[in-house]
């Protein structure tokens, strides 16, 4: 019996102390109700979002706003707009809202409205400028040598495992004089093969970048800065590159830009960047709703923030609808000009 008591004492005392840890262990569960909603979603951008100065954004004016539009008979809808509302003057293209059942919202202008999406046409490039014997699949990467041209062409939509064409393309066509990289339309990804690929384009290890990390929920809670350096890759190629960019050339697409810009014999050919630059995450509401954001401030080597003002071309040129209908890409004609 003696023992008995001692067993069951011991086993209480057991679970009082691992009840103890699981406290310590566990954050306490958001509450799905709306007003609850509403307060998890303003407060994890008050503290993890990065980039309210450079986008010229008050949150507790967004706060003081809204939060009085949410009450316990706010629907589902009403909830969704309310918070789309609230991102929208932040134009971050890391920013954006997703509701299964009722819809997606981007904070970006030209994702959400896809502004001047038509001035790029991967197709036309393809039936009109590529020799053939190019290699393609579908829209995520195709590459060939240009018409009447000593170039080779490289486009892909994402730096993921397509990034490995950028290594087919200088070794299939080594004996072209220059190379395109075509960024227009480029959603990011893993930027790390690009560095590679203009480190053989270089002798001199060169700072392109600097970024630090929100590591807090303090105003000023970041990492120390850290440093981006391009360095040299591989057998030097004294070649000219020529990167195309558009609107919709984002986040690691734009980290290769600043790379690029360090670069001399590389020209950036097309329409200024999207301006969206750093690192995002992702997170959940309870109501199972899903949203990103930006976590990450970054500066080009000038010690310049481009967040929402994007990367200027060195050569200025869009395309125009008009002589898209005729087959002609004004943006890669634009560099047969500069490569003769």
């Amino acid at each position: 019996m003696k023992n008995s008591k001692y067993i069951i004492s011991s086993l209480l005392i057991s679970f009082s102390l691992t009840f103890q840890s699981c406290n310590q262990i566990f954050e306490e569960v958001p509450s799905n109700d709306k007003g609850s909603i509403f307060e998890n979603f303003w407060q994890n951008f008050q503290d993890d979002y990065a980039l309210f100065e450079e986008r010229g954004i008050e949150w507790n004016e967004i706060y003081a706003q809204y939060r009085p539009l949410v009450n316990f008979n706010t629907t589902d809808e009403a909830l969704f707009g309310i918070l789309s509302e609230m991102i929208k003057p932040i134009e971050d293209g890391h920013v954006a809202l997703m509701a299964p059942g009722i819809g997606a919202f981007d904070a970006n202008p030209y994702f959400r409205d896809r502004i001047e999406d038509n001035l790029f046409d991967l197709d036309l490039i393809v039936n009109n400028y590529l020799e053939p014997g190019y290699k393609q699949n579908g829209h995520k990467f195709v590459y060939g040598k240009i018409k009447n041209h000593n170039m080779a062409y490289l486009h892909f939509d994402v730096f993921r495992k397509e990034s490995v064409k950028l290594d087919d393309l200088l070794r299939e066509f080594a004996q072209v004089d220059s190379y395109i990289i075509d960024l227009r339309h480029n959603n990011g990804g893993d930027v790390s093969l690009c560095f590679s690929f203009l480190g053989r384009f270089t002798e001199e290890k060169k700072l392109f970048l600097s970024s630090k990390t929100k590591n807090g929920k303090g105003a000023n809670d970041y990492t120390a800065w850290f440093d981006w350096h391009l360095n040299p890759s591989g057998k030097f190629l004294d070649k000219h590159v020529y990167i195309l960019t558009d609107r919709y050339t984002v986040s690691a697409a734009e980290r290769m830009v600043m790379a690029a810009k360090t670069v001399p014999k590389v020209l950036i050919v097309g329409d200024t960047t999207n301006g969206t630059f750093g690192t995002k995450i992702s997170r959940e509401l309870a109501n199972g709703w899903f949203y990103s954001y930006s976590i990450q401030k970054v500066k080009m080597f000038d010690g310049q923030s481009y967040e929402g003002i994007g990367l200027p071309p060195d050569i200025y040129v869009k395309n125009e609808p008009e002589e898209m209908k005729d087959g002609r890409d004004s943006v890669l004609e634009k560099v047969f000009l500069q490569n003769q």
